[in-house]
């Protein structure tokens, strides 16, 4: 078993996937648009979403996060109100990623080095995701 995060946008999600392989190395593993659900016949045509993505799967690391344009407003808002922790190897890999989200967001909580952890920070990204950023001793 495994559990399996969702993230839903409103028309952003190719921007964020590249966003986030730029922020944590994350791998696309798969990208399917509207416009292919409608060639495999799961969907109706529809021009106003022919661009957006369908379904898309993307890994960080091990764990495995679907992004998705096609979600109702609860959903797209959902993803907008959850705490996304993600813990790095080095503190590096957090500072980076913070640099990365920090363009066109908004910073909650600066990068700091508290006495119990090696560093911590929480931004929220340009498509109004918020990530809390950790390197443990």
């Amino acid at each position: 078993m495994k559990l399996i995060q969702q993230l839903c946008f409103s028309g952003e999600t190719e921007e964020a996937l590249e966003e986030y392989k730029q922020a944590f190395g994350c791998t696309v593993r798969s990208l399917l648009y509207y416009s292919d659900a409608v060639k495999n016949g799961w969907e109706q045509p529809d021009e106003a979403k022919e661009s957006l993505v369908y379904h898309s799967e993307i890994m960080f690391g091990d764990q495995e996060v679907r992004m998705t344009d096609l979600s109702d407003e609860d959903n797209v808002n959902l993803t907008k109100k959850v705490n996304h922790m993600i813990g790095f190897d080095t503190e590096e890999e957090v500072e980076r990623a913070f640099s990365v989200l920090s363009v066109g967001g908004e910073v909650i909580k600066p990068l700091e080095r508290p006495p119990y952890m090696v560093i911590i920070g929480t931004v929220k990204d340009r498509f109004g995701v918020q990530w809390e950023l950790m390197c443990d001793f």
